[in-house]
């Protein structure tokens, strides 16, 4: 085939692009120690009670470097829902384990289901650096 996705489908790690790439449910089984400049999560976190919330932020956190990144991209109506603990990520900004270096809300994160209320559909990008 050709075209502009005739390499596709590849799999993680084909090109050479992740040392170290890991897909799971959870933070079981994962390294336990700080190896990563960067953890990106893109639809996964805060979409219901059985998906990863803020609870996960300290698990996450110990598998980044000093001054790492935790980019979390999700629907901004998730960030309301009542079984997401903010508490935790506020102690955490609190005590300087990390900062927050920016919340950026995109229209258009994905199709507007029929039964929603966020007609635009907007995207959050949650930007945080570790401090310690």
């Amino acid at each position: 085939s050709s075209g502009i996705n005739a390499e596709w489908p590849l799999r993680p790690g084909d090109k050479g692009c992740f040392k170290n790439l890991y897909c799971s449910r959870g933070t079981t089984n994962l390294p336990t120690e700080r190896v990563y400049d960067i953890i990106c999560s893109s639809g996964t976190f805060f979409l219901s009670r059985s998906h990863p919330c803020t609870e996960a932020f300290p698990d996450l956190l110990k598998l980044l470097k000093r001054g790492g990144t935790l980019i979390i991209l999700t629907k901004k109506s998730y960030l309301n829902k009542d079984y997401v603990d903010w508490s935790i990520v506020k102690e955490m900004l609190r005590k300087n384990i990390i900062e927050e270096v920016e919340r950026v809300y995109i229209p258009g994160y994905r199709k507007v289901f029929e039964f929603e209320e966020d007609r635009l559909s907007m995207a959050s990008i949650l930007h945080y650096r570790v401090l310690q």
